[in-house]
């Protein structure tokens, strides 16, 4: 536009009025489209001799064979297209806005308008990221628990993948009484370090879709363990206090290279400094080892692995134990605070 200089509004933004660079994209139908962009919602402001805002609508965001185009692309239509797609949407100042600001368009840019029968306006195609929708790898998930101390109760899970066919539904209730066991001698293992306060009750093992669904919701395929198997060390610390056992695989980084379990190690002996005593971090990591070559052992040729929520997985290699204790807060819901004991008032 002769004598000021308006910069673009961005992509996906507010339509506009097309420059001389935009209209030879126009006559040569360079990645431009005659019309409405279609799956957008247009949003006219309340003050006077604005343009509106022009976003996606939910869910319909760009790339190939998307009913947008490309980013960057344009869409161009008229006045006249556009009072056809929201006649009732259209402010009357609209037309009086369009005209003040064609007058002042001279020259080729004018000569051009006329050629295409009408000013066009422009709309960008912007660049929205699709967003990721979960697409786990289909599993199996090996998940267990029971009672903590009188009130409260636990649960780890781990997850089992194969480069191969998952066992059928036969395969895994044959599997399952076999991984209760293995399972069981974990919890009652003293390398484990779970206090006679932690039981094991129940096991679980279920297929997992690619939504992150059970593959079927109502039945639970559930092992009740009869009678509860406990650790066997004296309860050091309160419920809620957890040993992290992390689960490396062969990648540094990246997605889907380690994972943890929680373990309601309340029989760890601690350093005078408040740090898991390096013989028991030891046991523990010797006790998961040995729990996750049973489980691997059982679900063959499938293995333990990490899962991302796009896709990825990699088979578990080894697990390490860290020095620090850790909080399980979901493992201190149920006490309930008591009116506090209070002191005797302070002298005057």
């Amino acid at each position: 536009m002769p004598g000021r200089r308006i910069p673009l509004p961005p992509p996906g933004a507010y339509p506009r009025f097309a420059t001389l660079g935009d209209v030879l994209r126009l006559f040569s139908d360079d990645r431009a489209t005659h019309g409405v962009p279609p799956g957008t919602h247009w949003t006219w402001l309340g003050f006077p001799e604005s343009w509106p805002l022009v976003s996606c609508d939910q869910g319909n965001y760009t790339g190939p064979g998307s009913p947008l185009g490309n980013p960057d692309d344009l869409w161009w239509f008229t006045l006249a297209d556009l009072a056809e797609h929201q006649p009732d949407a259209i402010p009357a100042w609209l037309a009086q806005l369009l005209v003040r600001e064609v007058a002042e368009y001279t020259g080729a840019l004018a000569a051009a308008f006329i050629a295409l029968g009408s000013v066009p306006l422009l709309w960008t195609v912007p660049n929205y990221p699709e967003p990721r929708m979960p697409a786990y790898q289909p599993h199996y998930r090996l998940a267990f628990g029971g009672p903590l101390g009188t009130t409260e109760e636990w649960s780890c899970r781990l997850n089992i993948t194969s480069a191969g066919a998952l066992p059928d539904s036969a395969a895994a209730d044959a599997m399952l009484p076999s991984l209760v066991s293995a399972v069981s001698a974990w919890v009652a293992t003293a390398n484990s370090c779970l206090s006679t306060t932690t039981g094991l009750s129940w096991v679980k093992f279920n297929e997992i879709l690619a939504n992150g669904h059970y593959a079927d919701p109502g039945n639970s395929r559930t092992a009740e363990v009869t009678p509860v198997v406990h650790g066997s060390g004296s309860p050091s610390y309160p419920d809620q206090i957890a040993i992290v056992v992390s689960l490396l695989t062969a990648h540094a980084r990246g997605r889907a290279h380690a994972g943890r379990m929680y373990t309601p190690a309340l029989a760890a002996s601690m350093t005078t400094d408040g740090l898991v005593y390096p013989t028991a971090g030891t046991n523990i990591a010797a006790a998961a080892t040995a729990l996750l070559n049973a489980v691997n052992a059982v679900v063959t040729p499938a293995g333990v692995s990490i899962i991302a929520a796009t896709g990825e997985s990699n088979h578990v290699t080894r697990v390490a134990v860290g020095q620090v204790f850790d909080t399980m807060r979901s493992r201190r819901r149920s006490l309930i605070e008591k009116p506090y004991t209070l002191g005797a008032v302070l002298a005057e």
